[in-house]
C-alpha cells in the first residue's frame, strides 16, 4: 500500500507483498542522520529539561500532595502549603540530582548507564543484545523536539534502559552508535578488522546492509472511521465510567459504605402521574442515551490512543507508530514474534472487522505495562478488515499455511457438551437462590431467566472450541461472544503438558496447556479442557516431538 494514499482508498489492498508486487515503489527510503555517532570516551548526559518532565511525572504520581497545595492557596491556609511543600521540595531535588548524575555512553560493545549521588547504580546492556530503541512523545515532547527513549531486549517485561528525556538528534545518535558497534562486532567475526575497530570511510565498505537503509514499506494504514467503529464496539467506556465510579467512592465524604446507591440516580424526571408504559419507556430511552454515551466515551479512546496509526515493514523488523496526544513509536523484531491472535467480538464481527496481537519474547505482561509495550503487544492492530487478515499474517509470519479448512481440527471429548450444561445448571441455581435470599421471591423468580441462557451458552461454548495441530504448529479457537484465533509455533513453544483433575480422570478427559515464553499480552493462553484423555496423551507427546525437533 503505498503511503501516499489516502484513508478513503484504503480498503482491501492496505497490504502489500512486496516480494510479489512488481509495481511497488518504496514509500518512505530512511537515510541516516546527519548527527555523528556517540563517541566512546564521552558520557553523555540527558536534556536540560528532562528536569522539567521528571518534576511532572512526580507530581502525577502525588496528586494528593498537588490538591492540597492547591487548596491551601485558594483558601490562604499555610498549613496545607507547607504539607505540599513536604512533598515537591524533596521531589524537585530528586529531579535534579537525576539530571546531573545520569549519563550514558557505548563502550567496549555495551551500553552503559549510570545514575546516583549517594548510592550509584550502574547498567550494562551488551549492544549486540539491544533489539529496539523505540519513543514515546507527548504533546509538550513533540513541541520541543524531544522523546523519552527506551532501550529494550529480547528478554525481560521491562526496558533494559530508560532516558528521561533526549532530543531527537542524540537519540539518532545512540541509534547510530548502537548500529556502528553491532556491525563492528559482526565484522570482526567474518575479517581481519583488529580490535573491533571500524575502517575508515563508508560503513558500506563491510558489505552490512544496515536495517534502516532497507526502504520503508507501508503494510497498513487505519483511517479514523475504522477507529471509530472499533471504539464503538468495545467496553472501554464502561471501563472508564468504573474507573470515575472508583474514584468517587474513594473520595465521597463520609463513609463510602453509607452511601445510598438510589443517591447516584434521580428519577425526578418520570412525573409521578405517567402510565407505566411511559415510566418503562422513558427508562429504557435513558439507559439507551447512557449506553450510547458510553460507547462514545470508547471511540474517543480508540482515537486519542490510535489516531494516525501506521504499520511499515524496515527489513526483518515492524515499526508502529500511533498517537493523537501521546505519540508511540515502537519497534517488534519479527523474529521474536511467537504468538499471533485474531480477535473478533460481537460488534465488530457485524461490522466484519477484528482486531490482531501478538507475544513476543520477553513480552508477558505485567502491572507496570507502558505505551510502548500496549502497543506493540496488546494492540499490534487494532482493527482491520476480516479480509484483510490472511495477508497481514502472511506478512508477519511468511510461509504460514492459512487454509483452515484443510487442517484436522480435533474436537473436545464426546461428553464435553453434557460437563459444560452440568456446570451451567449448577451456576444457575446458586443465582437464583442468591437472587431470592437477597433481593427477594420477585427476583429470585426473575432469576430463572438465567438457566436458558446459561445452558445455550455452554452448548455454544462447548461448540466453539477447535483445536489443530499442523505442520507449522498449532492453531487454537474459542469464544461465544468474542470469538478467538490463535497461531502458536513449535520453534517458539516453550512447554506443553496434560493434566487431570479428579472430576477429568471419572469422565475419562484431560486438559492440553501449550505454553510460549510470553503467554498473556494476547490474552488467549492455549489451555484446551476436556480433551478425550488418550486425545490429549498422544497430541501432548506429537507437541513435544515437534518442538524439540525444530
Amino acid at each position: 500500500m503505498s503511503s501516499d494514499l489516502p484513508p478513503e482508498d484504503i480498503v482491501d489492498a492496505q497490504v502489500v507483498d512486496a516480494e510479489s508486487d512488481d509495481s511497488l515503489v518504496p514509500v518512505d527510503a530512511l537515510v541516516l542522520q546527519s548527527a555523528p555517532p556517540i563517541s566512546e570516551t564521552e558520557d553523555r548526559y540527558l536534556h536540560p529539561l528532562s528536569v522539567i518532565f521528571s518534576l511532572t511525572d512526580l507530581i502525577k504520581q502525588n496528586l494528593i500532595a498537588a490538591f492540597l497545595g492547591i487548596f491551601g492557596a485558594a483558601n490562604g491556609d499555610l498549613v496545607y502549603v507547607g504539607l505540599a511543600l513536604l512533598f515537591f521540595v524533596p521531589t524537585f531535588i530528586f529531579a535534579l540530582i537525576r539530571y546531573f548524575t545520569i549519563r550514558y555512553r557505548i563502550t567496549d560493545g555495551e551500553l552503559v548507564v549510570q545514575e546516583g549521588l549517594f548510592f550509584r547504580r550502574v547498567r550494562t546492556v551488551p549492544v549486540e543484545r539491544i533489539q529496539n530503541i523505540d519513543m514515546v512523545q507527548g504533546i509538550l515532547h513533540r513541541m520541543l523536539d524531544l522523546a523519552e527513549v527506551r532501550v529494550e531486549t529480547a528478554s525481560g517485561t521491562k526496558p533494559e534502559a530508560v532516558l528521561k528525556v533526549l532530543s531527537l538528534d542524540e537519540m539518532e545518535r545512540l541509534r547510530e552508535g548502537v548500529r556502528i558497534h553491532k556491525q563492528s562486532s559482526r565484522a570482526a567475526g567474518s575479517s581481519a578488522v583488529p580490535d573491533g575497530a571500524l575502517p575508515a570511510g563508508d560503513v558500506s565498505e563491510l558489505n552490512l546492509e544496515h536495517e534502516e537503509l532497507s526502504p520503508a514499506l507501508s503494510l497498513l494504514k487505519i483511517p479514523i472511521s475504522w477507529l471509530a467503529k472499533a471504539g464503538f464496539a468495545s467496553n472501554r467506556g464502561f471501563i472508564l465510567v468504573g474507573l470515575m465510579m472508583g474514584f468517587y467512592f474513594q473520595f465521597a465524604q463520609g463513609n463510602p459504605g453509607d452511601i445510598d446507591a438510589g443517591d447516584l440516580v434521580d428519577w425526578n424526571f418520570i412525573p409521578e402521574s405517567s402510565s407505566l408504559l411511559v415510566k418503562v419507556g422513558l427508562i429504557a430511552g435513558g439507559l439507551l442515551i447512557v449506553l450510547l454515551l458510553l460507547r462514545l466515551l470508547g471511540v474517543g479512546w480508540y482515537i486519542l490512543r490510535f489516531f494516525g496509526y501506521e504499520l511499515r515493514q524496515i527489513g526483518e523488523d515492524f515499526k508502529i507508530s500511533c498517537g493523537l496526544l501521546t505519540k508511540v513509536s515502537a519497534t517488534i523484531p519479527r523474529k521474536r514474534i511467537q504468538f499471533i491472535s485474531v480477535h473478533r467480538g460481537l460488534i465488530l464481527r457485524w461490522m466484519k472487522l477484528a482486531s490482531v496481537r501478538i507475544e513476543t519474547a520477553g513480552g508477558a505482561a505485567d502491572n507496570s505495562e507502558n505505551a510502548t509495550t500496549t502497543v506493540s503487544r496488546r494492540w499490534f492492530i487494532p482493527v482491520i478488515p476480516e479480509s484483510s487478515i490472511d495477508k497481514i499474517i502472511a506478512e508477519i509470519r511468511p510461509g504460514i499455511d492459512l487454509n483452515m479448512d484443510g487442517y484436522q481440527w480435533i474436537p473436545l471429548a464426546r461428553r464435553a457438551q453434557s460437563r459444560f450444561i452440568r456446570i451451567a445448571c449448577v451456576v444457575s441455581c446458586v443465582l437464583v437462590a442468591a437472587a431470592y435470599l437477597t433481593l427477594g421471591w420477585k427476583l429470585g423468580i426473575a432469576a430463572l431467566i438465567a438457566f436458558p441462557i446459561l445452558i445455550l451458552y455452554a452448548i455454544r461454548k462447548s461448540q466453539s472450541v477447535k483445536y489443530a495441530r499442523t505442520n507449522f504448529g498449532v492453531v487454537y479457537r474459542s469464544g461465544v461472544l468474542t470469538k478467538k484465533t490463535s497461531f502458536s509455533f513449535f520453534e517458539k513453544i516453550q512447554a506443553a503438558s496434560w493434566r487431570q483433575t479428579p472430576f477429568d480422570r471419572r469422565w475419562e478427559m484431560a486438559t492440553l496447556s501449550v505454553d510460549t515464553a510470553a503467554a498473556g499480552p494476547a490474552e488467549h493462553v492455549i489451555d484446551i479442557k476436556y480433551l478425550d484423555q488418550e486425545t490429549a496423551k498422544q497430541e501432548y507427546e506429537q507437541i513435544v516431538t515437534m518442538a524439540a525437533a525444530r
